[in-house]
């Protein structure tokens, strides 16, 4: 009989909602600004909970 093994999905860096700055523990959003003259952009990660008023405020 095979063996069968449980892997588990653990973090090793713990982000953290750039809005509200809880730790993230389950998905949120990512935000992402408008590119600058070098094309880049920043991204922001969101909770659910800021997530959600971001669209509320958007209206979308």
């Amino acid at each position: 009989m095979g063996r069968f093994f449980l892997y588990t999905y653990h973090m090793s860096i713990k982000p953290k909602c750039d809005k509200c700055q809880s730790e993230l523990t389950d998905f949120g959003g990512i935000l992402l600004s408008p590119p600058n003259s070098d094309a880049q952009v920043t991204k922001y990660h969101l909770c659910q909970e800021c997530c959600a008023g971001v669209e509320k405020e958007l209206k979308i």
